[in-house]
C-alpha cells in the first residue's frame, strides 16, 4: 500500500483511467476502495498484452512506490569506536525539558485527590 502523501489528482486519474482499459480489454473490474487495489491493477498491467495498458501500469507503479532515502556514506578504514562515534553525532539526541520552577511558598507535599489538589 502507499502512503496518503503518495495520493493526489495525478495518481487518482492514473488508477482511474487504467481500472477503464482493464475493464474495457479483459473484462475485469476493479475496485478503487479494495485495500489491494492498487497492486492488484499493477499485476494484472504487467500481464497484459496491450502496450497502454502495460504503460498505465508502470506510471502507476511509479507514481505509488516510495522513494528511498539515500544510505549515508560509510567511509572505509575507520576503527569501530571512529565509526560508533560517527553514528552518535549523526543521530538526533532527544530534548529534555527542564522540571518547573519551585515555589517557596509551598513547603508542604502537593497530593491529588480525585482531581482536587490536597496540602
Amino acid at each position: 500500500m502507499f502512503t496518503e502523501a503518495q495520493f493526489n489528482r495525478t495518481t487518482l486519474e492514473c488508477m482511474t483511467a487504467l481500472r477503464r482499459r482493464l475493464k474495457q480489454e479483459l473484462g475485469v473490474t476493479v475496485r478503487l476502495s479494495d485495500v489491494d487495489a492498487v497492486e492488484h491493477m499493477i499485476r494484472l498491467s504487467r500481464d497484459s498484452r496491450l502496450g497502454d495498458i502495460r504503460e498505465l501500469g508502470l506510471r502507476l507503479a511509479d507514481m505509488t512506490t516510495p522513494e528511498a532515502e539515500p544510505e549515508p556514506e560509510m567511509q572505509l578504514g575507520q576503527g569501530a569506536i571512529a565509526s560508533r562515534q560517527r553514528l552518535l553525532q549523526q543521530t538526533p539526541t532527544p530534548a529534555f525539558e527542564a522540571p518547573p520552577p519551585v515555589r517557596h511558598n509551598e513547603s508542604a507535599p502537593v497530593r491529588i485527590y480525585r482531581g482536587q489538589v490536597v496540602r
